[in-house]
């Protein structure tokens, strides 16, 4: 709907002798007063009047000049096929209805053809790798990993729906000071148990984890005291002693195996995991090649002159020799590029980390003059837990395998009293607690923080992730009971079918906003406002029990068709649709 009125848009201004290329279109809050609303005549209007058009002089403010443009679409028959009204509202905004008819056309059609009406081509031939994740090995994963995997993932849908090539990409700390503090740390905890590392073999995936992240606090505790002997170690993982290697690939791959366990659950496969092990030879040789034309010697150390530019200095190698986080960046962005030619990477890491971003992408377009332009740091915000705190160091984490159990326990005691079967009652707790806490991350802008509420995440009576499950799951139940006749195209007339009706095709232009601002929430919005007018309608329009067997059929592929919203919309965020709850 939304390219047709802007072309009849686009039609009448050209009548006028103005010619307008960004014609900005918006849902107005309030249902009544249309479906698209546009400033556009009170933005142009005094182009108009100083125009040579014989009306030009009549014309004496916007709502006069909205009157010409509304007179001009009223005359195209285009817009009688697809309009019910057009109305000027306060000092010139236009406000459309669709018709009912169309929207009768756009449910048949939905619900006949699905994938030829969800469909975008916005991204398309555009390829993009997103990179998101990033869990340090011998660490636990806690919340604030949770985020940018959450959002990461519903990124790389939401861009290949809409045309992108996505590669997913997942580049994780696997070497450095926070590696020999926990492997010192853990031995020594095993060491007190006189245990070694085969004789906690039989542990889960997130026990041996649970290990390593004590090991790590141990460690990070003990370091004023044992300085030399990890600082040897972490010496001797990046050389490679031979009789370090084995314990130190051995407690990585109890991490990767962990975090598998997560990327499992959570729906995310990545395309390659990148390491900075893999990183960091190549990352100091490329420092090394550039320095004094790129990078300065500074105090032993060697720096990116970012000041120069504007931005901080910051150390790409140490005075030790070593290359820091950043020195190894620039290799990655190198290995990267050499996997996936994208158009654009785009970093989903925290904001705490942008001024690091700023010189890192800076120092990296100088050395790889291909990828200007193509590095992007998404600033994503905080998540936080009101009377909690995350801290790996001192090991005060809020632990996802932990908050997962927290959420599933709300789930089920709000279904403690339902008929379901305990096997059941397993599934629905388990998506619905994914749901939850993936709609709390994704329904807050990607840039700002979150505010995480255990009770909120789950209220099925608010904007929840459970919320707008549970009306799927009503519209399942519904069509479970009497199925669509989707060849029929009927015509609704209940207020409250119309106001649904009219949400459904603002779904796709929704999805490409988001698509276009990186931004999932806006599809959180829709979901919700969907889920809040589908029940509003099933408590006003009883779609079985009436007489008459034609308005029966309407109301069920009016159901059929919020129902394959909901769905599509929910997996774009990364979340199941059930079809019972």
């Amino acid at each position: 709907m939304q390219p047709q009125i802007t072309q009849l848009l686009r039609q009448a201004t050209q009548q006028f002798g103005i010619e307008i290329q960004d014609i900005h279109l918006e849902h107005p809050a309030d249902p009544s007063h249309g479906d698209y609303a546009t400033n556009l005549a009170m933005t142009h209007w005094q182009r108009f009047q100083s125009s040579n058009h014989p009306q030009a002089n009549q014309i004496k403010n916007p709502r006069n000049f909205a009157q010409l443009i509304v007179d001009s679409i009223n005359q195209n028959q285009d817009s009688q096929n697809i309009l019910e009204k057009i109305d000027i509202a306060g000092p010139g905004f236009i406000n459309f209805t669709t018709s009912q008819s169309y929207l009768a056309q756009f449910i048949h059609r939905l619900n006949q053809e699905p994938q030829q009406i969800l469909h975008l081509e916005s991204q398309a031939g555009r390829k993009i790798m997103v990179e998101y994740a990033h869990p340090n090995t011998h660490k636990e994963m806690h919340v604030g990993h949770m985020r940018t995997l959450i959002l990461g993932e519903s990124l790389s849908r939401i861009l290949s729906f809409a045309g992108a090539q996505i590669f997913r990409a997942n580049y994780q700390g696997d070497i450095g000071p926070h590696v020999a503090k926990s492997i010192w740390g853990t031995l020594e905890l095993l060491k007190d148990q006189n245990k070694n590392l085969d004789d906690v073999e039989s542990l889960t995936h997130a026990q041996k984890a649970h290990l390593l992240g004590q090991g790590y606090v141990i460690g990070n505790q003990r370091y004023g005291e044992n300085k030399a002997a990890i600082n040897q170690l972490n010496s001797d993982i990046y050389n490679q002693t031979p009789e370090i290697v084995p314990i130190y690939q051995h407690t990585r791959q109890w991490s990767l195996d962990y975090y598998q366990d997560f990327y499992t659950r959570f729906g995310t496969t990545f395309d390659k995991l990148y390491f900075e092990s893999q990183t960091a030879d190549q990352g100091k040789q490329l420092v090394l090649q550039h320095t004094d034309s790129i990078f300065e010697k500074s105090e032993g150390a060697i720096i990116y002159p970012g000041k120069k530019q504007g931005l901080h200095n910051r150390v790409f190698i140490t005075q030790d020799g070593n290359p820091t986080y950043e020195g190894k960046e620039i290799a990655l962005a190198q290995l990267q590029y050499q996997d996936f030619q994208f158009d654009q990477v785009i970093h989903v890491v925290a904001n705490e980390q942008a001024g690091y971003f700023q010189v890192v992408i800076a120092a990296t377009e100088r050395v790889h003059p291909k990828l200007k332009g193509k590095e992007f740091h998404l600033s994503m915000g905080m998540v936080n837990l009101v009377g909690r705190k995350i801290s790996s160091r001192t090991g005060e984490i809020v632990r996802v395998d932990q908050l997962m159990d927290d959420v599933k326990q709300l789930v089920k005691d709000q279904f403690s009293d339902e008929k379901i079967s305990p096997a059941e009652l397993e599934t629905v707790a388990e998506q619905a607690a994914l749901g939850a806490i993936k709609y709390s991350n994704l329904k807050t802008n990607p840039k700002s923080n979150v505010a995480f509420d255990l009770e909120q995440s789950v209220n099925l009576q608010g904007d929840s992730g459970p919320y707008i499950q549970y009306a799927h799951a009503r519209c399942q139940s519904i069509l479970g009971k009497q199925s669509a006749d989707v060849s029929m195209t009927s015509t609704l007339s209940h207020p409250q079918e119309l106001q649904l009706a009219r949400l459904l095709p603002q779904y796709t232009e929704i999805v490409q906003q988001a698509a276009q601002e990186l931004s999932p929430n806006y599809i959180c919005t829709y979901l919700h406002q969907l889920a809040a007018q589908f029940n509003t309608f099933y408590a006003q329009c009883p779609v079985l029990n009436n007489q008459d067997p034609q308005v029966t059929n309407a109301r069920l592929n009016l159901t059929q068709a919020t129902a394959t919203i909901l769905a599509h919309g929910l997996n774009l965020l990364g979340i199941s649709a059930p079809n019972k709850m």
